[in-house]
């Protein structure tokens, strides 16, 4: 599944899709940590460097980044398969947490009641490989970064990504700027006021009142017996309720949100820091691997 996914994101995603500016800019191209990944997928082989990147690194921009530079697919799932040692214990962790709450039928008694201590055991495993694995990777970009600067600095900077930052960028001042509180229209507040008393009421409601929200319902446990036949039964009443003010809190928040953007943007665009959209072009410079060996 790990190795389709990569596969997925770096030919659907990374190759078919490198003439788009989101899909680089999502990525990061320009960014110092995208450009050290580069300096380091590009070399040839499979060192403990490129290595760790792939297993260690952000997932998918790494796996997007490997098709936008056209490095060959088949090296790149080579050097992923050590990831078995980090998907392991967070399938050993899953498996143990489902077999401490089987019961024995007749008694009722945990039928492993040591697995509980082992799902334990290996969900401490599984945050220490997953945290081992970013630190390595961070180790030998850091390491690029500081002893390969020169070379970071021959890499070109992405220009259509540079501009679509630094719309962005504008994007987002004008938007902390009109959504000072001091300056918001009446309704705006209150629309504010509503959407944060839905979100606390909710809170409240499913941590002091999780019994009158909720019916218990365990790992274990079949919708045929312990629902009635019928999912929907998992929530009771009062459940429903605070369904209903987290859905209205968010959807306050989002109406929000999208009207201080529409207005930042028609401030930007008539300060002309916004320029038109250029659409799809081509995009080369990330193509200057594509016929090396990974």
């Amino acid at each position: 599944l790990k190795l389709l996914a990569c596969t997925l994101q770096q030919k659907m995603i990374g190759g078919l899709l490198s003439n788009s500016v989101g899909v680089r800019q999502f990525v990061g191209v320009n960014s110092n940590i995208i450009r050290a990944m580069k300096l380091v997928l590009r070399e040839p082989g499979l060192g403990i460097p490129k290595v760790s990147i792939l297993i260690g690194g952000p997932d998918w921009p790494t796996s997007v980044l490997c098709g936008i530079m056209g490095l060959r697919l088949l090296p790149v799932l080579v050097g992923t398969l050590p990831i078995v040692f980090l998907i392991l214990p967070t399938l050993l962790t899953g498996s143990f947490t489902y077999m401490a709450d089987v019961r024995d039928e007749l008694t009722g008694e945990h039928e492993f009641p040591w697995a509980g201590t082992m799902a334990t055991v290996f969900a401490a495993l599984t945050g220490l490989v997953q945290f081992g694995s970013m630190v390595v990777a961070a180790f030998y970009l850091e390491r690029v970064i500081d002893e390969k600067k020169d070379e970071l600095d021959l890499i070109p900077i992405d220009e259509e990504v540079k501009l679509a930052d630094e719309r962005d960028e504008a994007l987002r001042q004008a938007y902390s700027e009109l959504s000072q509180w001091e300056i918001l229209p009446s309704w705006a507040r209150f629309l504010l006021c509503v959407s944060l008393s839905c979100m606390i009421v909710t809170c409240y409601m499913v941590q002091l009142f999780a019994s009158y929200c909720f019916r218990d319902f365990q790992l274990t446990d079949s919708i045929e017996t312990a629902l009635d036949g019928d999912w929907k039964n998992l929530t009771k009443p009062l459940g429903i309720a605070a369904n209903i003010l987290l859905l209205t809190s968010v959807v306050l928040l989002q109406i929000f949100v999208s009207w201080v953007n529409h207005i930042a943007r028609k401030k930007c665009s008539a300060q002309g820091a916004i320029a038109p959209e250029g659409g799809e072009t081509t995009y080369d410079s990330h193509r200057n691997v594509g016929d090396e060996d990974s």
